[in-house]
């Protein structure tokens, strides 16, 4: 498989990022690997990239301290649609509460809802599907 996305990991746990950005890097399934502990710096990661982000992949955790996933989805639906048209946003979450799963399925911007923790063949299957 050729690796055809850029990837963006929001994520407040140090040990997350680093074992997710390494599977996808040893997996091939990603050009470039962009980590944020805080949903507010990939906010503005996103906002001054604008139309020059390539076709990316965000990877984004649902509880965090400060902006939580749902949060982020928020602000992230005032992007310019020039935008958001390059990305692909799955959320994660080892959440078992029904309104967040309800929540992140009616969510347009959020193509789903994957389990933490994160299996990489997984996404290699729904990324080529």
């Amino acid at each position: 498989m050729t690796a055809q996305f850029d990837f963006i990991l929001i994520d407040d746990s140090a040990f997350d990022l680093f074992i997710y950005e390494k599977l996808i890097i040893k997996s091939g399934i990603g050009n470039s690997v962009r980590p944020f502990n805080s949903a507010e710096d990939a906010l503005e990661y996103l906002t001054g990239e604008g139309e020059s982000l390539p076709p990316t992949v965000i990877l984004l955790d649902l509880q965090m301290p400060g902006m939580n996933g749902f949060e982020f989805i928020d602000k992230f639906d005032l992007l310019a649609d020039q935008v958001k048209d390059k990305i692909r946003i799955y959320m994660l979450s080892s959440t078992i509460d029904t309104r967040d799963i309800d929540k992140a399925k009616a969510s347009d911007s959020i193509i789903d809802l994957l389990s933490k923790p994160l299996e990489i063949g997984l996404l290699k299957t729904i990324l080529t599907t």
